[in-house]
């Protein structure tokens, strides 16, 4: 079994991984660390924040770092003071799983283990805690809810407006927890949960003439707008991650546009 050593780099605890016997726990721990970066991508981290945090997992357990990450790609460089060098590459997913929750669940494991470096099977149990720990279908249904209704008043509805796009947010939800799962492409996705709200609405205002179709649809639109996506693409292009941050730019734009193109082929159907 590794023991544990003092760092005197950082004053953390480290575990020996030096000699060929722990080669085999090197590299499941590389393949930890990496599993962290990719969870934090999908979970919409920007680009130097999983470096950064990388490197201080990695430093933690005795080894000098060389972590490069961009949107669709990990590569990380171990160097022990051995002399034994690990590499390893990680395609990160294409389809987008935005999720606060789960960042902040990794987060937390991260500095725990900074602080208290754990053994590559230890790691990935306390990975696996972080992914199963998620919001309640409650909870989505009430945020859409009081983000739709409120967001349909806040630029100009009335409050039946609201009520009627707060309803219709249960759309979303409900085709992002079947459809959202089948589909890894993001732009056809946004496009097709575009349609299928926008011809809701239509469908809804044309029974229901009080309400003002426009101000109803705006408050779903905030919904599917990539707005987290393009904050972090103008903050990685600020701090220096210019290929990254106009990767994740032509992304988000890309999904804006399906989604406008979606809800304007719904608007013209009803």
């Amino acid at each position: 079994m590794p023991q544990l050593l003092a760092c005197t780099a950082s004053g953390a605890l480290c575990y020996d991984f030096y000699g060929d016997k722990h080669m085999h726990e090197r590299e499941a721990l590389l393949q930890r660390i990496m599993d962290i970066g990719e969870l934090m991508m999908r979970s919409g981290a920007e680009i130097n924040r999983v470096e950064d945090t990388l490197r201080r997992i990695g430093e933690a357990y005795g080894a000098h770092m060389d972590v490069y990450a961009i949107i669709f790609s990990i590569v990380i460089t171990m160097r022990y003071p051995d002399g034994e060098v690990i590499t390893q590459t990680r395609r990160v997913g294409d389809r987008d799983d935005i999720d606060f929750v789960r960042l902040d669940q990794l987060n937390a494991l991260s500095r725990r283990c900074c602080a208290h470096p754990m053994k590559p099977d230890e790691l990935e149990q306390e990975i696996r805690k972080a992914v199963n720990i998620r919001g309640s279908l409650a909870e989505t249904i009430a945020g859409n809810m009081l983000g739709a209704g409120s967001f349909s008043v806040f630029f100009g509805g009335s409050l039946a407006d609201g009520i009627a796009a707060a309803l219709l947010s249960l759309i979303v939800v409900a085709v992002q927890r079947t459809m959202g799962r089948l589909s890894s492409n993001r732009i056809l996705f946004t496009f097709a949960i575009s349609a299928v709200v926008g011809i809701a609405i239509g469908v809804c205002c044309g029974l229901l003439k009080d309400l003002n179709r426009a101000m109803v649809m705006i408050g779903d639109i905030m919904l599917l707008n990539p707005g987290v996506t393009m904050i972090n693409a103008v903050r990685e292009m600020m701090v220096g991650n210019t290929i990254s941050g106009q990767l994740r730019l032509i992304e988000s734009v890309s999904w804006a546009l399906a989604m406008a193109a979606g809800f304007m082929i719904a608007m013209h159907l009803v």
